[in-house]
């Protein structure tokens, strides 16, 4: 019998690629978590608050969904290094060297979600 154990044994990742359908679905399962918190808070606030939003510019209520959709993932991502999505998909974000996430990186990830040293990986079973 031979050891199947090689000096490559060490360097061989513990991380491969997620394919694009698992990515795809993380980012539709955050969505609809963001859609589930708007309509959470148009349950909760008072009607008026609302009202006064809109008429206060056009501009302003799409900003508030906006930021409020970044913070969500920021937040998420600074905390706990995944989202919702991605903890319901098993998959997590790493760079290039396949190292978790700087926090610099981290809030590029936000903005730019195929940044080009920042991927979707899923654990080697």
């Amino acid at each position: 019998m031979e050891n199947q154990d090689t000096i490559f044994s060490d360097i061989t990742p513990k991380e491969i690629e997620a394919g694009m359908l698992q990515g795809f679905f993380s980012r539709i399962f955050d969505f609809a978590f963001d859609i589930l918190v708007l309509v959470a808070f148009y349950l909760l606030l008072p009607h008026t608050t609302i009202m006064y939003l809109l008429r206060l510019s056009p501009v302003v209520f799409p900003v508030l969904i906006i930021a409020g959709s970044t913070a969500y993932r920021l937040i998420f991502l600074l905390s706990f290094n995944k989202t919702i999505g991605m903890m319901l998909c098993r998959v997590k974000l790493l760079n290039k060297y396949l190292l978790p996430l700087s926090p610099k990186e981290k809030f590029l990830s936000i903005f730019r979600s195929r940044f080009s040293s920042i991927k979707y990986y899923k654990d080697i079973l």
